[in-house]
């Protein structure tokens, strides 16, 4: 008998593993290496970027998405200990102003980084560069939010 149990218990945690195992292969897993990878290659192919306008923007567009990200990282810590908080309005106040600030310095980056882009690209290829950056980040956002409806339509048919 406590040979079937054991063997029942060995068969059950075996299932459960590979069930498991299962699980995460279908759960997405982000990788900034390859999302940039996909970034670059759309931005370049709907810019029409050469090899060399390519070589001499995206540096600094990564260095500037980087840049930015360090920024609202920050703020983000700010935010989500501010939330559970209660707060006076003195301190909602000054939060609401940490907040507009960090945005103001995302945009004097942004103005500083347009100033060194105008530098490799000619206005026109920019221009065509910020449109295609906004076309990636609306498709992006359109792949995961039907990717989330799928997965939990998937869920409640399980």
């Amino acid at each position: 008998m406590k040979r079937h149990l054991f063997t029942l218990l060995i068969m059950f945690l075996s299932v459960m593993a590979a069930s498991a195992q299962e699980n995460r292969k279908n759960k997405p897993h982000f990788s900034p290496e390859e999302f940039q990878a996909k970034q670059r290659a759309y931005i370049t192919e709907k810019a029409d970027l050469t090899a060399e306008e390519a070589e001499a923007f995206f540096p600094l567009f990564f260095e500037l998405q980087k840049k930015k990200f360090d920024l609202e990282r920050d703020a983000r810590k700010d935010f989500k200990k501010n939330r559970k908080e209660k707060m006076t309005e003195e301190e909602c106040r000054d939060f609401v102003y940490k907040m507009a600030d960090t945005k103001i310095e995302v945009a004097k980056l942004e103005r500083e980084y347009a100033e060194k882009y105008l530098n490799v690209l000619n206005p026109c290829k920019l221009r065509r560069v910020l449109h295609a950056e906004n076309s990636f980040q609306r498709d992006l956002m359109k792949k995961m939010t039907g990717h989330r409806n799928k997965m939990s339509k998937e869920k409640k048919n399980e």
